[in-house]
């Protein structure tokens, strides 16, 4: 075979490159991408400098940014799929191949995808813990000579040359817990929660803004190898958002689980499960009832609520286990812009999930290292008293030791422990937030849950336990806990 000639269309460099035109001859295959870019526009669009988006020029997706009349540039190649090491060194290649030919016009190349093999994951997370590092030892360089030591060998391990690892201490950064882009109406929530940050559109809710995703995707998937710039998008933006609905609108919704009873006001949508449950015994549904019946019930009753009509507001009413509160605020996550509205005795007012978080919160965290090679985390959350030595002695009687023992509180203990709907939401985020990075350090994605609080709080915590892998809840039936419902985040 000849040389190829500098400049022909076989370049890495040039746009007509194999690399460069896959995602336009593509197609449709390349859904996750354009997800990406959707999900990720409004938050782009709020930075000062965001220019341009060009997608599938040069393999992925392009972004410039101008300030003071300068030029940088970012590269993002996604993938729908998590990354083993054969893989992450071509994609290197590729980044170090761009470089090359376009000699520092891309300040930074990033790697986004759902997630990456287990060889890969030391890599990630050891690049993360030094980087996120060096602003606070920027005085002593030498300080971080041991880590970065460590951090290279992890990459030699995955066959990753010295030049390579250079390239990627300079200008390659990687991005995981994107598996949610695999679903559309997943990608939808994400979606609608970045884009009410932005503040133009922060005081829509999600029925306003939810035909800009369609919008989007239209554009985004017909714009391949063509540049944005960034007052047509934000233009498609305003043309696509709706004028404003009214802030009372609201839906009722009764649960019954210890008992059956009526409430004001009537329910517009109801779910008796009386039958699987008995208050006397405390008894629960099986876990195989919670995943075949119940959790499908609850599926089912949102893609009902979201065909009537643009509410997103629920009023809540019910006598339900905790597991019911946790896996309803799974299934209406606050990403979605669902709201609940909770009475919660003696409180006199309503508590509701969307209040101000109380600022400042200061969440209290215990943990107790167990089995190093541990497969999950177990969680007590510890509201109106300590269930410390309930919930080890019953996970030590099941044999299946966690890899440690995490408690959770908040500030003090007790009856008065969550003073209101603003402490429920802080709280509530505060334990989403902490989790999400102990699962992230300890490469964990399984997490057993004990729940010791008022009602309302289990929904708010529901709400937010989004991208944090597998939830298994627990239940209180005396003598100890059994196993309840199974929520996959």
């Amino acid at each position: 075979m000849g040389k190829t000639t500098s400049g022909s269309p076989d370049d890495k460099g040039s746009l007509l490159s194999p690399e460069a035109m896959g995602g336009i001859n593509a197609g449709k295959g390349f859904d996750f991408q354009t997800r990406y870019t959707v999900c990720h526009l409004p938050m782009w669009l709020q930075d000062g400098t965001f220019h341009q988006l060009f997608t599938e020029g040069t393999g992925d997706i392009d972004i410039r940014y101008l300030e003071n009349g300068k030029s940088r540039r970012k590269h993002i190649q996604t993938k729908d799929h998590d990354v083993a090491p054969a893989e992450f060194k071509e994609v290197i290649a590729t980044f170090r191949g761009f470089e090359a030919d376009m000699p520092g016009v891309y300040q930074e190349f990033r790697l986004a995808c759902p997630s990456l093999s287990p060889q890969m994951r030391p890599v990630e997370t050891g690049l993360s813990r030094l980087r996120n590092a060096k602003p606070f030892y920027d005085d002593e360089p030498s300080a971080l000579a041991q880590t970065q030591h460590g951090v290279d060998e992890r990459m030699r391990n995955v066959g990753l040359s010295d030049e390579d690892i250079a390239f990627i201490h300079a200008k390659v950064y990687i991005d995981v817990g994107y598996g949610y882009l695999a679903h559309d109406e997943k990608a939808l929530d994400h979606f609608i929660g970045r884009i009410l940050d932005h503040p133009e559109f922060a005081s829509k809710i999600r029925a306003m803004v939810l035909p800009a995703y369609d919008a989007l995707l239209r554009k985004i998937g017909a714009s391949k190898g063509v540049v944005l710039d960034k007052s047509s998008l934000e233009t498609l933006l305003r043309s696509a958002v709706l004028t404003d609905l009214s802030a009372e609108a609201s839906v009722t919704l009764w649960v019954h689980n210890w008992t059956k009873e009526a409430f004001t006001p009537p329910a517009d949508y109801e779910l008796d499960w009386t039958p699987l449950f008995d208050r006397g015994s405390r008894k629960v549904p099986s876990p195989n009832a919670w995943t075949n019946e119940l959790v499908p019930q609850l599926d089912a009753l949102r893609k009902q609520i979201m065909a009537a009509g643009a509410v997103r507001t629920i009023r809540f009413r019910g006598k339900c286990a905790l597991s019911t509160g946790i896996a309803l605020g799974a299934t209406f996550p606050a990403v979605g812009s669902w709201a609940f509205e909770i009475p919660q005795p003696p409180a006199k007012d309503f508590w509701r999930s969307d209040a101000t978080p109380t600022p400042g919160y200061v969440l209290q965290t215990e943990i107790t290292e167990a089995d190093p090679s541990g497969a999950d985390l177990v969680l007590g959350l510890n509201i109106r008293g300590d269930g410390r030595m309930d919930v080890m002695r019953y996970v030590e009687s099941t044999g299946q030791t966690p890899n440690a023992f995490v408690f959770m509180a908040p500030p003090s203990q007790g009856a008065q422990s969550i003073g209101g709907d603003g402490d429920a939401v802080a709280m509530a985020m505060a334990v989403r937030e902490e989790l999400g990075k102990l699962l992230k350090v300890r490469q964990l994605r399984t997490t057993r849950l004990f729940f010791y609080g008022p009602f309302a709080l289990s929904v708010f915590l529901g709400q937010q336990l989004t991208s944090v892998g597998r939830i298994q809840l627990f239940e209180y039936q005396d003598p100890s806990y059994v196993s309840s419902s199974l929520l996959k985040t």
